[in-house]
């Protein structure tokens, strides 16, 4: 037995249909059985509501009647709906309109399911309509929201997660069309997928907000660009209800630098608390001596007191001015220019009280660098070849296709030390403060580049400084007046060749 006969009698008196019915009469939706002829056999209450007719009105009526004056197409797409009937929705991806009778016009959403005759073919349609005024409505709103937003926006299904709207901030963050965000399923731009915890961020229930950019750990909340690249993000979310349908709507905002900021001023908090730590410990022995020397002074008038005191103030100058140093050096580098390395180290060494060393530029060539923070490296690295390697070390200096070198012939740093020479306090002397190859480090962090401790041939200390952009000098090379590079042979003389 089917719903409808030939006759079209009433659905209740079938007993398989009388589920069917109730929800015909109890539904909420305005609900029409329409026949192949585009005539409505039947109509429930909720016509009256929707469309402003007695379902009285509207039995035996072309179901045109329902449809704007505008839509010319209509009896062709009933009549392709019979020849291949199924249950879905009418028009998916378009906006329909139906009519009242005092002839506005409103936005519905028609899902269509056929009834079969005795003979199994479709003898009619059950069509079930909805007003969806407030869903565009709503809809057209948070779409203002979407566009008019600088940040990254998503509007997620909650049932399936599918996204139903993506602006272009989102597609900007991404790397993708914002069309082929639309339908994927949100989790897609994060890193682990719809099990992991991602999905904590849009599980929300009606009314309910979020706002973080962090998970409890402390691990940031990241976005994958269409090129694989890991984006920091602040989410705030919130669940919302458009008319029965509940979605998500997210805004990503991208964290970068604010994360640098941070990642900044945390290596800034840090370098203080380090000078202060070693202030506090360093001071204190050249202090005791200076005011032991001044009592002693004082009570034999021996001046001769005095020189150690002098000595004590020399050194506490040198610690403070290597604190300063690295207090100012650890901050990102903006320009660089480029250097010529033989003539820069030596007027560097000039800087340093060097008693019977040498300095030996074996490769000159040109680094790009910062000047002032390239000076404080080299003099760091000069005081510490000489506190280690006598008053009479040679210092060599050299430029390679991959960056710079500073040797020297002094007893070396052993192996099992290299990893820790560049970490603060690491010494090996009384008189070192255990500052200046974490300067040197902090330094080449700024610029980039990687440093690394070797034996030189000699057997001494090498420090090795790759991922500089350099240029060693060879019979082609020359340096202008300006700084330029050209061809030929060089017009600068190494000072110390």
């Amino acid at each position: 037995m089917t719903v409808l006969d030939a006759d079209y009698r009433s659905m209740s008196e079938y007993p398989e249909t009388e589920r069917l019915a109730s929800l015909f009469d109890e539904g909420p939706d305005a609900i029409l059985v329409v026949d192949e002829d585009s005539r409505i056999r039947r109509a429930n209450d909720r016509v009256r509501d929707l469309f402003g007719y007695e379902p009285e009105e509207l039995v035996g009526s072309s179901v045109g009647v329902l449809v704007p004056n505008d839509v010319d197409d209509h009896a062709s797409l009933v009549d392709a709906y019979f020849e291949d009937s199924e249950s879905r929705p009418m028009g998916a991806g378009l906006e329909l309109q139906a009519r009242r009778k005092d002839g506005s016009t409103f936005p519905v959403d028609i899902s269509l399911s056929p009834v079969e005759s005795e003979s199994g073919e479709s003898a009619a349609a059950i069509a079930a309509v909805r007003d969806v005024s407030e869903q565009q409505s709503l809809r057209r709103k948070y779409r203002t929201l979407l566009d008019t937003a600088p940040d990254a926006a998503f509007v997620v299904a909650v049932d399936d997660g599918e996204v139903l709207e993506a602006n272009r901030a989102a597609a900007a963050l991404v790397g993708e069309p914002e069309d082929d965000l639309v339908g994927r399923h949100y989790s897609d731009v994060f890193p682990e997928g719809p099990n992991g915890r991602y999905v904590d961020l849009f599980s929300l229930d009606p009314g309910e907000r979020v706002r973080s950019s962090r998970f409890e750990n402390g691990d940031d909340i990241l976005v994958v660009t269409d090129d694989g690249d890991r984006v920091p993000v602040e989410v705030s979310a919130q669940r919302v209800n458009v008319v029965d349908d509940g979605v998500v709507l997210a805004m990503l905002r991208d964290v970068s630098e604010r994360r640098e900021y941070e990642r900044e001023l945390n290596r800034q908090i840090d370098r203080l608390e380090r000078v202060a730590q070693v202030l506090s410990h360093d001071l204190r022995n050249p202090l005791n001596v200076a005011e032991g020397n001044v009592e002693l002074a004082m009570e034999t008038g021996d001046t001769d007191r005095l020189r150690a005191v002098e000595s004590a103030h020399d050194r506490m100058r040198e610690i403070i001015e290597e604190a300063l140093t690295m207090v100012r050096t650890g901050s990102d580098i903006e320009t660089v220019d480029a250097i010529d390395v033989g003539e820069f180290a030596a007027q560097c060494w000039a800087n340093v009280a060097t008693d019977s060393a040498s300095l030996d530029i074996v490769a000159p060539g040109i680094v790009y660098a910062d000047e002032e923070r390239f000076s404080h490296l080299f003099e760091n690295l000069y005081r510490n070849a000489i506190e280690h390697g006598g008053e009479n070390v040679t210092v060599r200096v050299g430029v390679t296709d991959s960056g710079f070198f500073v040797e020297d012939d002094g007893p070396g740093i052993p192996p099992e030390d290299r990893e820790s020479v560049f970490e603060l306090g690491w010494t090996t002397e009384d008189v070192g403060s255990g500052l200046g190859l974490n300067i040197v480090a902090d330094i080449a962090a700024a610029h980039d580049w990687t440093p690394t401790v070797t034996d030189s041939d000699s057997g001494g200390a090498r420090f090795e400084f790759s991922g500089a952009r350099a240029a060693p000098y060879d019979e082609s090379f020359t340096v202008r007046d300006d700084g330029g590079e050209n061809g030929g042979q060089s017009e600068r003389e190494d000072p110390q060749r």
